[in-house]
């Protein structure tokens, strides 16, 4: 607060409020409490889910469990984004079990935290997992939005090894559609930029997606050629392996060189049996369905109606109608709150710049009435200051030529005095009662906006409190009064030395007949407050119920 002079400047005293409110909306800085917790804490989170991840295609279920682990340890500490890793591995974990909603509902839980943290990479990498989820329930439309959505964040970020790989996952979407053209489009995109980062695993499956399609358009010794080239660069996973030979085995079949279709399926039927993998069903049924194309040809129609009676069976293990419902309605779940998200996030930017500017009008006019209230109610109690010190240098001078007559003027004069400190102090007390309904009602109009401004009023009306300092008004007061009752003061004192400063003021302000309603308002204390010193004071004048305090204090 600005003083000169002992006066209180309210121009200065405006500006300056406003200019620091106006800086707390214009650079607020939100905190955001981060619970102190052991470095080791994290590492060990940050370790669980690595070895999750590590574990997820060849040992699902061990991996599902040290990633709940770290998920459980995450949230506890409210490590949010290994929190969400462990998310994104169990998703992944689940999607390997073929358990779908559950892959799903962990998937979209790891996007939202990686979108609030607007950590990039693994938004991409959340879009490329949802895109699997939706390609083996063999939903082409969302599969083919995520996997898209991960290629364009990947390319923007510049990683184009990951970009390719969308890519490739792109192409077996149109695959998967009978858009063979389009998707081999893809395949061969894929597999030039694989080229360049020599990623031989991408390599090797952009060619098998390539002879897949060949065999889809009946080019079977293209696609023959192209099934050689993919074991070439292969890096001697089972699993691709398998289903390159159970793709190589179809094409033999088609051009009639059963005996090689036939060592070719039972190849990839032993790289099947040799993994660990749960994700080794799909290629399982490649195997039973070329199988029972195999003995159909061939004329074994039982041992053909026996795989396809397989192929169905395992199937309906990872691909059944509920499971695709409940996927399908978690989907729109989610698609129904994401736009309700985009609706909100959107009225909010248009209404935030004319709520800013309203904000900032209606705080300005409320800075000036607080300080035109703060000025005059200093200007009041300095020119009441001054109309006491005059009178007291008055009746000094007097005191000296005084008669009997002018004995009882004075007397008089001096129960007018009396009466005009009772006043002052009701004075007083209204006006503190004015500045602390006002600063109420300014409260209440606070809570009215955004939690975020909100807090901010709370935060000024708290500094306008302090401001007021009541207390300091109130030290006046009471020196007047020990100023006007030095008698009194003092015999008080004299019968009863133990009593403390406040008692001591307290008993003046009963003689002074105040109520206990303003006294509590002067003292800016509760009325319960008040009744409880009253109590305390007449124990320790040792008065009894039929005792009226006042007038006791009146003989002193």
């Amino acid at each position: 607060m600005l003083i000169i002079n002992g006066r209180v400047k309210p121009s200065e005293l405006c500006c300056f409020i406003a200019l620091f409110l106006i800086s707390l909306i214009c650079f607020d800085a939100k905190a955001d409490p981060v619970k102190a917790v052991p470095d080791p804490v994290r590492e060990k989170i940050t370790r669980l889910n690595k070895k999750a991840a590590g574990l997820n295609r060849d040992s699902t279920n061990q991996a599902i469990a040290y990633a709940y682990e770290a998920y459980l340890m995450a949230y506890e500490n409210k490590f949010k984004e290994q929190e969400a890793d462990a998310l994104s591995v169990l998703a992944e974990g689940y999607l390997y079990n073929d358990i779908y909603d559950l892959a799903l509902e962990y998937a979209f839980n790891a996007l939202e935290i990686y979108k609030k943290q607007a950590n990039q990479e693994k938004i991409s990498a959340t879009y490329t997992l949802l895109g699997w989820i939706y390609y083996d329930v063999e939903n082409a439309e969302f599969a083919l939005k995520y996997h898209t959505q991960a290629y364009e964040l990947y390319k923007k970020l510049g990683n184009q090894n990951k970009a390719a790989v969308s890519l490739n996952g792109i192409g077996l979407i149109y695959q998967l559609k009978n858009e063979f053209r389009k998707a081999n489009a893809y395949f061969n995109q894929a597999l030039s930029i694989a080229g360049q980062y020599k990623n031989q695993a991408l390599i090797s499956a952009a060619y098998n997606n390539l002879g897949i399609s060949s065999n889809n358009t009946n080019d079977y010794n293209q696609a023959i050629t192209y099934f050689n080239q993919s074991m070439q660069h292969s890096t001697g996973n089972l699993l691709s392996l398998a289903e390159v030979n159970n793709q190589m085995a179809f094409s033999l079949i088609r051009l009639g060189r059963y005996p090689e279709g036939l060592a070719a399926l039972n190849k990839a039927r032993a790289y099947i049996d040799q993994s660990t993998s749960n994700s080794k069903k799909e290629n399982l049924l490649d195997n039973y369905k070329v199988f029972s194309l195999l003995y159909k040809l061939t004329g074994d129609y039982k041992q053909a109606y026996i795989n396809i009676d397989k192929y169905n069976t395992v199937r309906e293990e990872f691909l059944s109608k509920n499971k695709v419902n409940a996927l399908i309605t978690l989907t729109m779940k989610r698609e129904a709150q994401e736009k309700e998200r985009e609706i909100k996030a959107l009225s909010l930017e248009k209404s935030l710049k004319s709520y800013q500017r309203n904000t900032l009008a209606i705080i300005i006019v409320l800075l000036f009435v607080i300080g035109f209230l703060l000025y005059n109610k200093l200007r009041a109690q300095q020119r009441k200051k001054a109309e006491l010190a005059q009178m007291q240098q008055q009746l000094i001078q007097k005191e000296l030529e005084l008669t009997v007559s002018d004995k009882v003027a004075l007397n008089n004069k001096l129960e007018f005095n009396h009466t005009e400190l009772k006043n002052y102090a009701l004075y007083m007390s209204h006006r503190n009662e004015l500045i602390t309904d006002f600063l109420a009602e300014l409260n209440t109009l606070a809570h009215t906006y955004q939690e975020e401004l909100s807090s901010k009023l709370y935060k000024l009306i708290n500094k306008f409190r302090y401001d007021i300092n009541i207390e300091k008004y109130l030290e006046d007061f009471n020196l007047q009064i020990e100023a006007k009752y030095q008698d009194f003061f003092y015999n008080l004192r004299q019968k009863f030395p133990t009593l403390t400063q406040n008692e001591i003021r307290l008993s003046a302000q009963i003689r002074l007949n105040l109520s206990i309603k303003e006294i509590a308002s002067l003292n800016n204390i509760s009325v319960k407050s008040v009744e409880m010193a009253r109590y305390r004071l007449r124990k320790h004048f040792d008065l009894t119920q039929q005792d009226n305090l006042n007038d006791f204090l009146k003989s002193f």
